[in-house]
């Protein structure tokens, strides 16, 4: 009785998938790390970026299909090729503030693949800040000064 426990622990401990379990042996499956993120206070006119990291906890090679962000603003980047099981990827994502308006928003990520759970949905937040005078009035100081 008490053997199955330690059996339990020494599979988790050693299956040679850096802490993560293989769900299935005959199909791909993608887990991530974290599946959403928070950018936090962004400047307008600046750009930002985070890693989704993801592994194939299956059996067999995971493909992302497709990565598709919901809005423009948001760019992303992922592997074409395999992702071999008990291996990682990442997905980039790139939030660009130009032209955005101030304050919260909250974007997704959809990705398909062809593991075990075919979709999976990421998000983006954060707050873009007002647009600062700030700069111009230095540029208009500058130009002032060149011209004396």
């Amino acid at each position: 009785m008490m053997l199955l426990p330690l059996v339990a622990i020494m599979f988790y401990a050693c299956n040679g998938n850096n802490g993560k379990v293989r769900i299935t042996e005959d199909e791909a499956e993608i887990q991530f790390d974290s599946l959403s993120h928070d950018f936090g206070f962004m400047p307008q006119d600046t750009v930002s970026v985070y890693e989704y990291v993801f592994y194939n906890i299956g059996g067999t090679p995971l493909h992302l299909e497709d990565v598709v962000p919901s809005c423009g603003c948001v760019l992303v980047d992922y592997p074409k090729g395999s992702i071999e099981p008990g291996e990682k990827g990442s997905i980039t994502a790139k939030y660009n503030t130009h032209n955005r308006r101030p304050g919260h928003f909250s974007k997704s990520i959809r990705v398909y693949s062809n593991a075990k759970t075919r979709f999976v949905r990421l998000k983006v937040t954060g707050v873009v800040g007002e647009k600062t005078k700030e700069p111009k009035e230095k540029e208009k100081a500058k130009e002032k000064e060149e011209q004396e």
